[in-house]
């Protein structure tokens, strides 16, 4: 049954390839309406696993259930129930547009045409104010990424997944960003974010940590491993 309250259910979840694994024996269930923040080392297979999460990706292994639908079977539905910030390789933004031109495109995707005294619609759930004509290569890394978020959320999915949270960002440009996207789970939306610090997830509603080899660690091992 569809479910749009966003909610996630992953079970024994799991990726391989010839080079071995990406991710593995990935059990984890997020709420509906939730922040939840998957950590990891570069390397780990966390950016894989937010794009299998989001149906962009198949694994090989386990079960995958978002917003009520299998991602297995039922693939394209859940890529039309999970908005995707801006993932480097994947969906860049592109630079050389303004950011009311990257809102326009956006919207026109989706079959909508506001015109651009309207961008500020798109940019108000999470509190976020962007000059339009400013060019999307001159904008702060933190404000690039919630921008991503924005355009991702512009359909009103169940499910926004993000990445490279704190990459590019300060510890306290993090700390904003990470509070606009909680702004985002108040209407309602289910917000997943990847990141390389296992104490961003101190604050999550949900919360998942990778090992170097891409299996899933307790919290009490993320501790271990934060002081060997």
């Amino acid at each position: 049954m569809d479910d749009m309250t966003g909610s996630i259910s992953a079970h024994g979840l799991g990726l391989r390839t010839r080079a071995g694994w990406v991710y593995r024996d990935i059990d984890w269930d997020v709420p509906g309406g939730s922040l939840a923040v998957v950590t990891g080392p570069a390397g780990s297979g966390k950016t894989a696993l937010l794009l299998t999460l989001a149906a962009r990706m198949r694994s090989g292994q386990g079960s995958l259930t978002v917003a009520g639908l299998d991602a297995g079977r039922h693939a394209g539905a859940v890529r039309h129930r999970v908005g995707l910030g801006e993932f480097r390789g994947v969906n860049d933004l592109d630079e050389t547009l303004s950011v009311g031109d990257q809102v326009m495109a956006e919207l026109a995707l989706h079959g909508r045409h506001w015109r651009g005294a309207h961008v500020g619609r798109v940019l108000e759930p999470m509190g976020l104010e962007l000059d339009p004509h400013r060019k999307v290569r001159d904008l702060s890394a933190p404000d690039r990424l919630l921008l991503g978020a924005a355009l991702g959320a512009i359909s009103r999915p169940p499910v926004v997944i993000v990445d490279e949270l704190d990459e590019d960002t300060t510890p306290d440009e993090t700390q904003t960003v990470l509070e606009a996207l909680r702004r985002l789970t108040s209407g309602g939306t289910t917000v997943v974010a990847g990141a390389l610090d296992p104490a961003l997830a101190d604050s999550a509603d949900a919360r998942l940590a990778l090992d170097a080899d891409g299996a899933q660690v307790t919290p009490e091992e993320v501790l271990i491993h934060a002081f060997v």
